[in-house]
C-alpha cells in the first residue's frame, strides 16, 4: 500500500480561525461528580462564552516501522506565527486544545487509527515569557540536574534516559499532559467555562510522544474510510493478546526475546538455589556475567535432566522451564537477593542483525528512588506481589518500550520494512485574550504531587484472574472477571478537572473518594468516604454517542470521560478543595484476559 506524505521539515499552522468552526474532533464525553451534571455545559468550544479562536500546530515527523516504538523528545518548535504575534506581550487564555495524529498528504490531513499507532502517553511543555528550550542529555535518573528540572515528575515516572531530554531554562513553561493513554484523541483537553491555562506571550511547544507501531501493512487500509477492520500483525510468544482480539498484543510492550535483564548484585554458580531466578531474561544476562563469557549459547526448555531455573552447562546457559525438576549441576543463583519489591537493575535491548533494527541502550531505571510499588496504604499491588513492582519478575510495560526498540523476538524480522508510516501529533489551540475578571488560571497537578498513582508508579500487570487470585472478583454476569487496585493519599490543591490515565483494552473504571479529615490514611476507603469522582472510559464500537460514526471509533479503544467542576450556571459543583484530606482510589480492570501495562494515575487540572 503506496503511502503519500509530504516532506516538510516542519508546518507553520494558518491565523486564526472564525469561531463559527465546530471542534476538531466532534463531541466529547464527561463523567458528572455526584452532585453535578453536564447537560449544560457547553459541547463546541465555539460556544463558549466570548470571543474564542483557534490556532493548529504540527509537530515535527515522525517515523516508525511495524512493532517499533517511538518514544523520544520532538525538537521544540514555534506556536502559530498569529497565535504568537497576536499575544506577544499579552496573556492568552488557552480554554481547551484538540489533539490527532495525522499523515500530512496532497489530499490533507488523514488521521492514523490508534489501532495503527497506540498512543501509550505523551508529555509535554508550552513556553511563554522569556522561555527557552535546552537540550540535555541526563546521566540518568540519579543526575542531580534531573531532579532540578522536574524530569521525572512530569514525565510518568519514566524517561528514556539514552535520549537527549529537552528542559525549559528561565521564563514560564506549562506542562500540558493530561487526558493520556488509550484514545487520547477523543478524551476532552480543557476546562469549564471560566477557567484556562494561561500563558504569558506563548511562543513554543515540545512534546514527547510514546507511540507503537501495530498497523498491519498487507491488513489495514488506512488511505480508504477510517477507521479500517483491525487485523494483527506479527506478534512475540509473550503476547497476551488472545486469539482474534480487537487490540495487537504490541501495544502491551511484552518482554522479547530481544530484551535482556540486569539485576543489581553478584551471582554465583551453585548446586541448589534457595531464591533461583524466575526469569530467562535475567538468567542469560547473570550467566554471561557470573561465568565472564559473553558468547554462552541462550537455550530454554523444559527438561527433567537440568536443573530447575538459571544453569550452565557444554557452553550454553539454559533456562529451565520445569519448576519441579530435581537435577543437580552448575546452577546460576544471586548471593544475596533483595526481598520482593526492592531489586534494582536494567532491562537492555540486543538488536538483530537486521538493518532497519536499530534499538539499542537500557531502561535503568527499575526500582530504587521510590520509583518500585509503594506499600500500603499507598497501594495494594505489593501485597498482591504484582509482577509489575520487581525488575526480577517484570514481564511487560512501559520500561519494555524504548526508543526504536522492536516489540518483535528475535528469531522475528521486522516486516514491511521498506513501508515507513510517517506521521505527526496535531494540536488545535481554542484560545481566548486573558480577562482577570473572567478567567481563572490553573496548572496540571502533576508536578506537585497532587497526581494519585497506584501503580509502579504508574503501571501495574493485569493479572490472569482466578478463584484465589489477588485483587480478582467475578462479575454478577458470572463470566467477566475484575480486577481491583486500591490506594491510599492525602490530597493537595482544588480540582477543577480530573482524568484517569489508563489503557485499552482493560481498564473500567477509577474512583476517587475523600475521607472525613483526621481519618487514618490507612482506614479510608470507600465506605468511610464520599466519591468526588468516577472516570469511566468510553469504548469504541459500543454506540457511545460521541464516538459512534466517526474515524475515532475502533472497537476496544477507549476515550476518557473527565469530571469537570466549575460554576453553578453550567450544572456544575464548585472545584473541590482537596487539600490535606485523606483520600481512597479504586482502579478496577477487566481481567477476562491477562495484560501487561495497565496505569493507574488520576491527572488533575488544580487552581
Amino acid at each position: 500500500m503506496a503511502l503519500a506524505s509530504l516532506t516538510l521539515g516542519c508546518l507553520v499552522a494558518l491565523g486564526a480561525h472564525a469561531t463559527s468552526e465546530g471542534n476538531m474532533n466532534g463531541l466529547y464525553p464527561y463523567s458528572p461528580t455526584p452532585k453535578g451534571r453536564v447537560d449544560l455545559l457547553p459541547k463546541e468550544y465555539r460556544d463558549y462564552p466570548g470571543e474564542v479562536e483557534y490556532y493548529d500546530w504540527y509537530s515535527p515527523p515522525m517515523e516508525t516501522l511495524y512493532s517499533q516504538v517511538w518514544w523520544k523528545p520532538l525538537a521544540p518548535t514555534e506556536l502559530p506565527a498569529a497565535m504568537v504575534a497576536k499575544y506577544n506581550g499579552t496573556k492568552a487564555a488557552i480554554v481547551g486544545w484538540e489533539m490527532d495524529q495525522v499523515r500530512v498528504t496532497p489530499r490533507g490531513d488523514v488521521s492514523v487509527p490508534i489501532s495503527a499507532s497506540y498512543n501509550h502517553h505523551f508529555t509535554s511543555v508550552i513556553a511563554g515569557a522569556g522561555a527557552t528550550f535546552e537540550k540535555i542529555k541526563f546521566d540518568g535518573p540519579r543526575d542531580p540536574r534531573a531532579a532540578e528540572y522536574g524530569l521525572v515528575e512530569r514525565s510518568h515516572g519514566r524517561v528514556n534516559w539514552d535520549e537527549p531530554q529537552y528542559v525549559v531554562a528561565g521564563g514560564e513553561a506549562h506542562p500540558f499532559s493530561s487526558g493520556n493513554g488509550g484514545e487520547y484523541r477523543k478524551t476532552q483537553h480543557g476546562f469549564a467555562p471560566g477557567y484556562a491555562l494561561v500563558v504569558d506571550s506563548p511562543r513554543s511547544v515540545q512534546v514527547t510522544p510514546m507511540q507503537i507501531d501495530t498497523w498491519n501493512r498487507d491488513a489495514m487500509d488506512i488511505d480508504g474510510p477510517l477507521p479500517p477492520p483491525f487485523v494483527a500483525g506479527p506478534e512475540p510468544r509473550a503476547s497476551l493478546a488472545p486469539p482474534g482480539a480487537g487490540h495487537s498484543g504490541l501495544l502491551e510492550c511484552p518482554m522479547t526475546t530481544r530484551l535482556g535483564k540486569r539485576v543489581d548484585g553478584a551471582y554465583a554458580l551453585v548446586e541448589s538455589c534457595a531464591s533461583p531466578i524466575v526469569t530467562y531474561h535475567e538468567c542469560f544476562e547473570a550467566a554471561a556475567a557470573v561465568t565472564k563469557n559473553a558468547t554462552l549459547r541462550n537455550v530454554t526448555g523444559d527438561d527433567a535432566a537440568r536443573p530447575p531455573a538459571c544453569s550452565v552447562a557444554g557452553g550454553a546457559a539454559f533456562f529451565n522451564e520445569r519448576a519441579a525438576s530435581t537435577a543437580r549441576g552448575a546452577v546460576v543463583c544471586p548471593t544475596d537477593p533483595k526481598p520482593f519489591g526492592q531489586a534494582t537493575g536494567a532491562l537492555v535491548y540486543h538488536a538483530t542483525a537486521q538493518q532497519e533494527d536499530v534499538g539499542s541502550g537500557a531502561a535503568d531505571s527499575f526500582g530504587g528512588g521510590g520509583k518500585s510499588c509503594a506499600p500500603w496504604p499507598a497501594t495494594t499491588l505489593l501485597d498482591q506481589a504484582n509482577p509489575s513492582c520487581d525488575v526480577r519478575t517484570y514481564r511487560g510495560g512501559q520500561w519494555a518500550c524504548h526508543h526504536m526498540w522492536s516489540l518483535l523476538d528475535a528469531d522475528q524480522d521486522i516486516p514491511w520494512a521498506d513501508e515507513p508510516l510517517v506521521f505527526r501529533m496535531k494540536i488545535r489551540w481554542w484560545v481566548q485574550p486573558y480577562d482577570a475578571a473572567v478567567h481563572t488560571p490553573v496548572r496540571l497537578g502533576e508536578g506537585d504531587g497532587s497526581v494519585l498513582l497506584l501503580g509502579s508508579p504508574w503501571e501495574y500487570d493485569i493479572p490472569e484472574c482466578g478463584l484465589g487470585v489477588p485483587g480478582c472478583s467475578l462479575h454478577a454476569d458470572g463470566a467477566t472477571w475484575l480486577h481491583t487496585v486500591r490506594g491510599n493519599s492525602v490530597g493537595k490543591e482544588t480540582y477543577v478537572t480530573a482524568n484517569s490515565h489508563c489503557h485499552a483494552p482493560t481498564c473500567l473504571s477509577t474512583a476517587v473518594y475523600a475521607c472525613p479529615e483526621g481519618t487514618p490514611l490507612e482506614a479510608c476507603d470507600d465506605r468511610v468516604g464520599e466519591l468526588v469522582c468516577e472516570n469511566a472510559p468510553v469504548y469504541g464500537g459500543a454506540g457511545a454517542p460521541s464516538l459512534a460514526g466517526t474515524r475515532f471509533d475502533e472497537p476496544g479503544y477507549i476515550a476518557i470521560a473527565d469530571c469537570m467542576w466549575g460554576s453553578a450556571d453550567y450544572g456544575l459543583e464548585a472545584p473541590r478543595n482537596l487539600t490535606g484530606v485523606p483520600l481512597h482510589v479504586v482502579k478496577v480492570a477487566n481481567a477476562t484476559h491477562a495484560h501487561y501495562g495497565e496505569m493507574s494515575g488520576t491527572q488533575p487540572w488544580v487552581m
